[in-house]
């Protein structure tokens, strides 16, 4: 691997490391060229000690399907193991992927502390970006991760504590006035009430419609619980809508029965997330439950923000301390 850019990423990284750091050898490198480590090393990060396996992919990379199976393979080893796994691809300019990057985009990425994808813009003189705003050098990732100053913050794989949120709303059909579950938020603490500005979630509001299989029949029951202590809160279930012709998980009238579809449900909620008051005055109102997360929410989470007050970004960057 001499090649142009593996050249740049291994200068970065001798910039940005500590002296006497233990470098794995490369006959011990796993993966076979053009999909092999390129470096591995321990290093502490935030006071853990880390395997660290450094994977570039160029630009002139053209990867075919059994290549793109064998890191898909590498990827699930090296997590596996609870190793750190930092892709390093090249892009010919900012925010515009090749088909490598695609791949990763697609395929490869997972939403976890121990997978980071580090993209170099040609047209910014190989530097990067976590927020798609401010760019920086390599050197100074690598260094900003071992000092602890990028962290990876957010929700991520397993059985954790979500909110379900429920907007204060009137059916469009019959008039009523009814409380639509709307989906669910991850929030960036932990609290015994909600119905308060200090804390925010990451991101997005999952709507009812990335909702699947038994994930979507825990949160029907869990409404159905609630429901036996208030009639006006939406039963959640499976519907066909004729506006996108597809069954999807979804909220219905508690009077009339009509479908509360995603684009309204969504359109009806933008007006509340400009200030924190609704949380107080019930406008919008929050209820804890225990789900799976998995990689498949999180890709839903990840492809999407809400800029306002309720939300915070998650994922790799420099974020403040919760």
């Amino acid at each position: 691997m001499t090649g142009e850019f593996y050249l740049f990423v291994e200068n970065e990284l001798q910039k940005s490391q500590p002296a006497n750091w233990q470098r794995v050898s490369a006959d011990k490198q796993l993966g076979d060229e053009p999909c092999k480590i390129s470096h591995a090393f321990l290093t502490t990060i935030k006071g853990e000690q880390k395997l660290a396996n450094i994977l570039i992919l160029p630009l002139s990379l053209n990867l075919d399907v059994a290549q793109e199976s064998a890191l898909l393979k590498l990827r699930d080893y090296i997590l596996s193991e609870g190793c750190l796994l930092m892709v390093i691809s090249e892009e010919a300019a900012a925010l515009q992927l090749g088909n490598t990057g695609v791949f990763i985009s697609e395929k490869l990425q997972v939403h976890s502390p121990d997978f980071m994808w580090i993209t170099c813009c040609g047209d910014k003189q190989n530097q990067t970006t976590f927020d798609g705003i401010n760019y920086e050098s390599l050197h100074v990732v690598f260094g900003s991760l071992w000092e602890g100053t990028l962290s990876y913050q957010g929700p991520k794989e397993g059985f954790k504590q979500v909110n379900l949120e429920i907007m204060r709303d009137h059916c469009w059909k019959c008039k009523q006035e009814m409380k639509t579950v709307t989906g669910i938020v991850f929030p960036d603490r932990q609290l015994e009430n909600w119905d308060n500005v200090d804390w925010r979630y990451y991101n997005d509001m999952l709507s009812l419609y990335h909702i699947k299989g038994d994930t979507a029949n825990l949160i029907g029951n869990f409404v159905d619980v609630l429901r036996q202590n208030d009639e006006t809160i939406t039963p959640v279930s499976f519907r066909f809508s004729n506006t996108i012709q597809e069954n999807y998980c979804a909220s219905s009238c508690p009077y009339c029965d009509a479908l509360q579809g995603n684009y309204y449900v969504n359109d009806k909620r933008i007006d509340l997330l400009h200030s924190l008051e609704c949380r107080m005055d019930g406008n919008l109102s929050y209820y804890a439950i225990g789900l799976n997360i998995d990689q498949y929410l999180l890709k839903c989470l990840y492809a999407g923000a809400e800029v306002c007050d309720h939300s915070t970004f998650g994922g790799w960057g420099r974020h403040e301390t919760v």
